[in-house]
């Protein structure tokens, strides 16, 4: 089942529409749950316009009246998918914690959840075709940034190692991060979501931070 957040008209609202329009709100929502699942099974790559039309049922003129065509439902699927998490980082970095640890652990313990709770939307988002498109970088260059100014932010202070480029430091947190949450959610079963955590937010925090300051 296609995430919650895809659904951007009120159920309400829906109701107060007529039936062409309920039915065409209804047909884009069924092509979106239909080219997340294809996507994430069969690679994007892999899977035809047409194949995630005659799935959801209809002619695939349809899916190009909604979308334009198979990029364009990409591309939907990803940003609405996403919405939530880009919104929720974007408030993390407003509001950050203000220790270093529990603030990597924090945005640690979000992205895994995220992850466990989208599987299906992840395996997408990793997906070699996906990343070609702006909303992937997007995701990743908003999480660079937060974590170069997080970074950046406590060397004055002597919570982060002076001798380390934050630059290149925040690219090789985040590699690490979208690597292990992109192998995590292709094999569920290697590691619970607390190990992940765990094992992230050690390795995030290793090389970096001054423990026992501040």
């Amino acid at each position: 089942m296609y995430t919650d957040s895809v659904n951007t008209i009120h159920p309400k609202h829906v109701q107060s529409l007529n039936a062409r329009d309920r039915s065409r709100i209804e047909t884009r929502r069924r092509l979106l749950e239909t080219g997340m699942d294809l996507f994430a099974r069969q690679g994007v790559a892999a899977t035809r316009a047409s194949d995630v039309a005659a799935e959801a049922g209809v002619a695939v003129g349809t899916l190009y009246l909604h979308f334009k065509d198979k990029q364009g439902l990409l591309r939907a699927i990803l940003r609405e998918g996403v919405e939530e998490l880009m919104t929720a980082l974007q408030e993390m970095a407003l509001s950050p914690a203000p220790d270093p640890v529990a603030a990597v652990r924090a945005q640690t313990e979000m992205m895994v959840h995220f992850a466990e709770s989208h599987p299906g939307l992840c395996r997408v988002l990793f997906d070699p075709e996906s990343i070609r498109t702006n909303i992937s970088t997007e995701v990743t260059e908003l999480l660079v940034s937060m974590q170069e100014r997080r970074l950046r932010e406590r060397i004055p202070d002597g919570l982060v190692t002076a001798d380390i480029d934050p630059v290149v430091a925040a690219h090789g947190v985040v590699g690490m991060l979208l690597q292990v949450l992109d192998w995590w959610t292709r094999n569920p079963g290697a590691a619970t979501a607390d190990t992940v955590i765990e094992t992230l937010t050690r390795l995030r925090l290793s090389g970096l931070y001054q423990y026992g300051k501040g």
